[in-house]
């Protein structure tokens, strides 16, 4: 959508056409998806944690392998079609006129060291990448996470709650508030272990949560909404609308038994087990096969049309395949790192507790 039709993403062009200003927009608001996935994350890592005992510099060593790895490999892989087709965004960018096409390195592509680094540590550093512009999500992922292990030293749950307030007080004052969807997710974690969740209000919270995560761009002027205050902007993940909206869909999701035997099915599981290579390689797809293959059948809307559906299943293909015979014995070598970190930790403590 972002690189074919950016007027249909208000986020990417302002007064764009009225669907995209309509509830059924959520379907491709990936800001307030990404809200969605940190809210998520706050949640299961918190959930993880307190059903272990790791210590707070094993859980920060892995949760980096763990991001940063695949993180690597896609950098790597956007090189790789990058110096292939190094110039086919610019080329679709004079026809569609997209913005999000120039968000990659195009021409004089840097050297493979490059993107090491960038992969490595810049997606980390600097907040972004342009091999792959979707790697901006993974500086939060990290420190987020490092929020909830914080938290999650506290084994009494009340202590956990306020430590938590504190964190989304300070968060709050310093204006990141994607960082708010972390705490979101702690709160319901602890609400739902302490079984405090009704189900009474699931589908008109998610209603809400989706209709405001429709929103993107400049749908505040449009709905004469720009009065509100700056940390309720409305279509803006620099505002705490997202993380609340997030928030409300991951609580209806949790609660209805619906929509968790929806999501909990062969198609759920398959798309939630291949979401994360798909996130990965999607970018660097689009920015040079698809657009290439795009341009060369630019006269023909048949022929695009078979463009567009051969680039999605072979992505789709590809995320599977990066699933079982990466992702799968990654996950496997990851488990064996934190058995072996954790023992060091033990045999350190052991050796620390006899010298005193």
């Amino acid at each position: 959508m972002s690189a074919l039709v950016p007027f249909l993403v208000p986020e990417q062009q302002g007064n764009a056409a009225w669907i995209s200003y309509s509830p059924i927009a959520v379907l491709w608001n990936g800001t307030f998806a990404v809200s969605v996935f940190f809210v998520l994350s706050g949640f299961v890592l918190t959930n993880a944690s307190q059903r272990k005992s790791d210590p707070l510099w094993v859980n920060v060593v892995i949760r980096y392998l763990r991001l940063a790895v695949p993180a690597l490999l896609s950098t790597i892989f956007g090189w790789i079609l990058l110096n292939i087709l190094p110039t086919q965004a610019s080329a679709l960018h004079e026809i569609t006129h997209s913005r999000w096409l120039l968000w990659t390195y195009q021409g004089d592509i840097p050297n493979f060291l490059i993107a090491i680094y960038s992969g490595a540590i810049e997606i980390f550093s600097r907040g972004g990448s342009y091999f792959n512009n979707v790697l901006w999500t993974m500086r939060p992922e990290l420190f987020g996470s490092i929020l909830c292990f914080i938290v999650c030293l506290c084994k009494n749950a009340r202590n956990r709650i306020i430590i938590s307030s504190i964190f989304f007080i300070i968060i709050f004052i310093s204006k990141k508030y994607e960082y708010e969807s972390f705490i979101i997710g702690i709160y319901l974690r602890e609400a739902w272990i302490a079984r405090q969740l009704t189900s009474k209000f699931a589908t008109l919270a998610m209603m809400i949560g989706l209709i405001i995560g429709s929103q993107s761009g400049d749908s505040a002027d449009k709905l004469g909404l720009d009065w509100l205050p700056e940390f309720l902007a409305v279509g803006t993940k620099n505002s705490m609308l997202y993380p609340m909206a997030a928030g409300l869909v991951v609580y209806g999701c949790i609660v209805s038994t619906t929509a968790a035997y929806a999501l909990s099915g062969k198609l759920g599981s398959f798309l939630g087990s291949i979401s994360f290579p798909l996130y990965l390689i999607h970018v660097p797809i689009i920015y040079t096969i698809f657009s290439y293959l795009y341009l060369l059948t630019f006269d023909s809307k048949i022929y695009q049309f078979l463009v567009f559906t051969f680039v999605f299943a072979a992505m789709i293909f590809l995320a599977y395949t990066a699933e079982v015979f990466v992702e799968r014995p990654f996950l496997r070598k990851l488990g064996k790192l934190r058995h072996m970190l954790n023992d060091m930790n033990s045999h350190l403590r052991g050796r620390s507790r006899r010298a005193t």
